[in-house]
């Protein structure tokens, strides 16, 4: 019998003798009473607990606990792991010493701790949302489940005292989609290896549930075979799965459309602006020798070329953007000497800036400066960067320099032309980015230049970064791994 009192307990064990007893008992044990009909009541022993030695209470303050269990004197033991205030009272006659009243201490104590074991394990298994189980297999293969918590029913549909009872036979559960690999995953389990399986279930009402069984087999205290494990419901996690799946083959669907219109498109427009890009020219030179024509005929046959020329290259950017984006580029890499590429895109370009007042400066590398890239597209990242600096600057100079580092090349494009606002850097590598949207904008463009040279740059596992304050000028840096001499 056990009673709570509000002091803290003491290791001390106190003797509590009934009424008629003020003093040792005889050498003969009396018969045992009678137990009256008295209902228990509390032991007022709060002076006492503190006492490292039986003490001696008042016949009022016991009489009422001691007699109503029908005893002539009792022992209060504190046992391990007990509440505060928590002990147990035990009868005392000539045959109850205190090496009983500690063994039944231990006994209550060893009892006490599962009692807040199993009220700590109920608590955490409160607080899951997964359901734990244990299950074995009966002589046909058929899971047989001993154990499952009340989440059971939440995370598969199905009630737990209902599996546990044998009502429900789990292998039916399974979809039959997944029936092979959850027979699998059986086979794994009935060896004795630990397995794990996310498979599809459908409960009473057909509804479809995906849930995730991690499951390990064990030896249980009687020395079975078992298997325990936890089961999850993943219902919602794999249809967001599946959503971004569609959404996948969607986009990529969407993508090969494009990349098959594009070159459709590509090949239509190129046709017909080659054509009159090649008449444009005939009847330049036609023209020039036909006395007595208008001298403004050469300069319209110029404009067409030209205009041709602009809309053949933005058909060229509007491909080459698609392929990067769906990852269709082509590239034949090799090695390539950086300071010739550069140089050699830089004599293109100095007319032009010459034409304006501008001075270009061409510094090569003092060591070896040979990139793997591939030539072409390295030549056309390097021509955006000029055609820009000379499109942009104004009056100043532009300077191209090559410098070597231990595992990459730069290239460095530095220019004093009008600059890039500190709100515009940022997206100035994403296609059709414009920081002048005007249509009648000072400087021509598609917006596409700059985002076709950081895609091939990428491509060819480099990196291109800017610097640049408006109205002062911009460097460009492109970074390209070194060629490793043998």
């Amino acid at each position: 019998m056990a009673r709570r009192h509000a002091s803290a307990p003491t290791r001390a064990w106190l003797k509590i003798q009934s009424p008629a007893q003020s003093a040792p008992p005889p050498a003969q044990a009396p018969a045992r009473p009678i137990k009256p009909s008295v209902a228990p009541v509390e032991i007022p022993v709060a002076d006492a607990l503190d006492s490292l030695a039986p003490k001696q209470i008042g016949p009022e303050e016991h009489a009422g606990l001691v007699g109503s269990m029908g005893l002539e004197a009792a022992l209060r033991v504190p046992f391990e792991g007990a509440a505060d205030g928590v002990f147990v009272v035990a009868g005392e006659t000539d045959g109850v010493e205190a090496a009983a009243a500690a063994r039944l201490a231990a006994l209550f104590s060893t009892l006490w701790a599962w009692t807040e074991a199993e009220a700590r394990f109920q608590r955490t298994v409160a607080d899951l949302d997964d359901a734990l189980f244990t299950f074995g297999y009966d002589a046909d293969g058929e899971r047989r489940y001993a154990f499952a918590t009340p989440q059971m029913e939440q995370v598969a549909g199905v009630p737990a005292p209902a599996l546990m009872g044998g009502e429900v036979n789990w292998e039916v559960l399974v979809d039959d989609a997944d029936a092979e690999a959850f027979a699998e995953h059986d086979a794994r389990l009935q060896s004795g290896e630990p397995s794990r399986l996310d498979y599809r279930i459908r409960d009473e009402e057909g509804d479809v549930r995906w849930v995730s069984e991690r499951a390990t087999p064990n030896i249980d205290a009687a020395g079975r075979f078992a298997i325990g494990g936890i089961l999850s419901d993943i219902t919602e996690r794999k249809t967001a799965e599946q959503a971004l799946v569609r959404a996948r083959l969607t986009a990529e669907r969407a993508a090969r459309t494009r990349m098959s219109f594009l070159r459709m498109m590509s090949h239509e427009l190129r046709t017909p602006l080659g054509a009159i890009r090649g008449f444009a020219d005939i009847l330049k030179e036609e023209v020039r020798a036909l006395e007595g024509a208008p001298e403004e005929i050469p300069e319209f046959a110029q404009t067409i070329a030209e205009a041709a020329d602009r809309a053949l290259r933005l058909v060229s950017s509007l491909l080459d953007l698609s392929r990067l984006e769906t990852g269709a580029i082509d590239l034949a890499r090799q090695p390539i000497e950086l300071d010739a590429l550069a140089a050699g895109v830089a004599s293109r370009y100095a007319p032009q800036a010459e034409a304006k007042g501008v001075a270009l400066h061409m510094e090569r590398s003092a060591g070896s400066a040979v990139v793997h890239a591939d030539p072409s597209r390295l030549e056309q990242v390097v021509d955006g960067l000029l055609s820009n600096a000379v499109k942009f600057t104004e009056a100043g100079e532009i300077r191209v320099r090559v410098e070597a580092a231990e595992t990459e090349a730069q290239l460095i494009v530095t220019d004093t032309g009008v600059g890039i606002s500190e709100a515009f850097v940022d997206g100035l590598f994403e296609p059709f980015s414009q920081e002048d949207h005007r249509v009648n904008r000072k400087f021509e463009g598609s917006g596409l230049g700059m985002a076709i040279a950081a895609g091939l740059v990428k491509a060819m596992e480099g990196r291109i970064e800017v610097e640049s304050e408006q109205g002062v000028g911009s460097t460009f840096t492109v970074a390209l791994p070194l060629v490793r001499e043998a």
